[in-house]
């Protein structure tokens, strides 16, 4: 059975995070702002690149999906990244329905509507861990029904309060880091055609809690917090995010950065690195200006 991820990278179309970005002006002046594009090649080299290149189960395709549209310059620069990594391909579209865009990936991981196929998706600020993915063909070894939900909800939170890194154990059902969907042979939605809040409610699904899946990247530039700015640094979703840290765990408010379980967690699911090179990425989100410097 074949398992194909899919992620968005500045993509510009009708999704379940682009809704501000309805024309080619917004794109320009809001998806590809400059400052922003920095702290998304950013988070993307220095967080979900490693943790696809480190997977213990290398048998899977992620299709990076972006929009012929953008600007050649950030085109250039995604395709010497992904190319560093075998499992990853590009797919360059102008379409801005992400449903026609991926029909034949999942036409293509169904071999042509025959065979059953395992879809994940992931976001170009997050990670999975080293065993996502060899977690995720042990699920699908299993005698599941077609239309099952895959959900792995434990994991870590890396996030800014007032401009400190900080982690914190994070547990979601159905979050959608990492959410995969076994599908049938001729079901060709993809999986961000669908509420992953609401899938579990009418589809079986199996969840798996015993180890830590995912890095959910908390930063100036998430989607969630609008593009009403470009970049976040305090107030609003990142502040909500901040106080509920504080309260749930107190040691923040005395200077902690981190817990002993987010820790443990982090080390078992990305061995490659460390906690406190993680939130030095994260911190780095606050300085767009160095990153484009870095980049140019």
């Amino acid at each position: 059975m074949k398992i194909f991820g899919h992620c968005r990278f500045s993509y510009f179309g009708l999704t379940d995070t682009g809704r501000e970005v309805l024309s080619e002006s917004d794109a320009a002046d809001k998806l590809w702002n400059a400052e922003r594009m920095a702290v998304r090649f950013h988070l993307f080299e220095e967080i979900l690149l490693p943790s696809i290149r480190h997977q213990t189960d290398p048998d899977f395709t992620l299709v990076v999906i972006c929009s012929e549209l953008m600007p050649a310059v950030h085109h250039d620069r995604l395709e010497s990244l992904v190319a560093t990594v075998p499992q990853i391909r590009l797919l360059r579209t102008a379409e801005t329905n992400i449903a026609r865009a991926l029909k034949p990936v999942m036409q293509e991981a169904s071999n042509d509507c025959q065979d059953r196929a395992i879809h994940f998706r992931v976001d170009d600020d997050d990670a999975l861990g080293v065993s996502y993915i060899s977690r995720l063909r042990r699920v699908a070894s299993m005698d599941l029904p077609s239309h099952t939900l895959i959900t792995f909800p434990k994991g870590v939170m890396g996030f800014l309060d007032d401009g400190t890194p900080r982690h914190m154990p994070q547990f979601k059902p159905s979050i959608a880091i990492g959410l995969a969907v076994l599908k049938a042979p001729d079901d060709l939605r993809t999986v961000f055609h669908m509420q992953h809040k609401r899938y579990g409610q009418y589809n079986p699904t199996f969840s798996d809690p015993t180890f830590a899946a995912y890095h959910y990247t908390r930063h100036t530039t998430n989607n969630t917090n609008g593009y009403g700015q470009v970049i976040h640094r305090g107030g609003g979703v990142p502040g909500t995010v901040a106080r509920r840290a504080q309260r749930a765990y107190p040691e923040f408010t005395e200077g902690a950065v981190t817990t002993d379980k987010a820790e443990q967690a982090l080390a078992e699911a990305f061995p490659y690195t460390t906690g406190e090179a993680l939130r030095r990425a994260i911190a780095a989100t606050l300085r767009p200006e160095n990153l484009l410097a870095k980049q140019a």
